[in-house]
């Protein structure tokens, strides 16, 4: 099950009780950076990008949610029949992502959106699902995997399923949501599948090879829990087709981004909370898939023991921020007790104030204060 139910009540029930991953990559690249970006709030200006890697994502997973034809013959095939859904899913999040910007309070340059292009969305789009395409290959010449039989019968293999347009979504908590048995979603006609005992086809290796992935069409976090409550994240993706666990971060950029060295941090955290809500399972694969360019980055699973230091580490590290947030917050730092602004990401840590200088700002928040030097 690729999502849990978040504990009930107490300090531990909140959000800023726990520990995930993106909080635990930001403290790694910066302790005081996490600390006043997550428990102060103070948040840097928004850029395309940040924007962009959202309506990416749904835009991509929206093309995993749809079910091809019968007719349609191998990867070319399956390209062509999926181009005019990715140029209409395309020209979608630009317009979301579009109303997005121009509600966001703080932007690096106003019009900055304007130079965010059309084919952009639909080259990155192509890019994840050329990735997929590479799953579906590898099902289809493996035979569909050990669930097509269960599929071509009717069944569901899996206790939450993945996303798809013939089948409505599976709320993590249904009695949040105002009238869910009354809603109406917009379903789509279902998978085809051939006779039992037939050779598979291509549009049945795709059924197969969808991933799960967060359905954009929840609200909901769609996250995995720790038994203790102190550790949450929320998967991208997660590949099962060979009776695997496979779990995937898509990143809309390039592996060269000054981000990425927190990829493999991310991805370990996941398995680790993985083997923690799943009776000790362990992942058999971790991947970073990186829109622009298609590119897939694989990193090595931590094994049982490695497991077992990970807990005592992380718990640590979680107790470490916690002590953190107690007392006083200074802000801004004193002459020599901001970061270096080094890190990705680094934007209020990187403040201070000197009664000789002034502030002492990064470029991009020169904006915020009408003296400083």
């Amino acid at each position: 099950m690729p999502v849990g139910l978040p504990p009930r009540g107490g300090p531990l029930g909140r959000s800023r009780g726990r520990i995930s991953a993106s909080a635990l990559t930001t403290y790694l690249r910066c302790p005081r950076q996490w600390l006043l970006k997550y428990q102060a709030g103070l948040q840097g200006p928004t850029r395309p990008s940040q924007i962009l890697g959202v309506v990416l994502e749904e835009a991509l997973c929206e093309i995993f949610m749809l079910h091809p034809p019968s007719d349609v013959d191998g990867l070319d095939g399956l390209r062509s029949w999926a181009q005019p859904h990715v140029e209409r899913s395309a020209q979608q999040a630009l317009e979301r992502g579009k109303l997005s910007w121009e509600s966001s309070l703080w932007k690096v340059e106003d019009n900055a959106w304007e130079g965010v292009e059309l084919q952009r969305l639909v080259d990155r789009i192509n890019g994840g699902l050329g990735l997929f395409l590479e799953e579906v290959e590898a099902c289809f010449v493996a035979g569909g995997g050990p669930f097509l039989d269960t599929f071509r019968r009717g069944g569901q293999p899996f206790s939450v399923p993945a996303p798809t347009r013939s089948a409505q979504p599976v709320f993590p908590l249904p009695d949040k949501v105002p009238d869910v048995d009354m809603r109406r979603w917009e379903v789509e006609a279902g998978p085809s599948w051939n006779a039992e005992g037939t050779s598979i086809g291509w549009h049945e290796a795709w059924e197969c090879a969808r991933p799960w992935f967060k359905d954009p069409r929840v609200h909901q976090p769609q996250r995995l829990y720790h038994p203790d409550g102190w550790a949450s994240g929320e998967l991208d993706l997660v590949l099962r087709w060979d009776g695997k666990i496979r779990i995937i971060d898509i990143k809309s950029g390039r592996p060269s981004s000054l981000f990425a060295g927190s990829l493999e941090h991310q991805l370990r955290f996941y398995a680790w909370l993985w083997h923690e809500t799943h009776e000790g399972s362990v992942v058999s694969g971790m991947e970073g898939w990186y829109l622009d360019g298609g590119e897939r980055v694989s990193y090595d699973v931590p094994g049982n023991e490695e497991i077992t230091s990970l807990s005592d580490h992380y718990h640590e590290t979680h107790l470490a921020m916690q002590k953190m947030v107690e007392g006083v917050l200074s802000f801004p730092a004193a002459k020599g007790g901001a970061c270096d602004g080094s890190a990705a990401g680094c934007d209020w840590c990187a403040v201070s104030f000197d009664d000789q200088t002034g502030w002492n700002l990064p470029p991009h928040l020169g904006c915020c204060l009408p003296y400083h030097k």
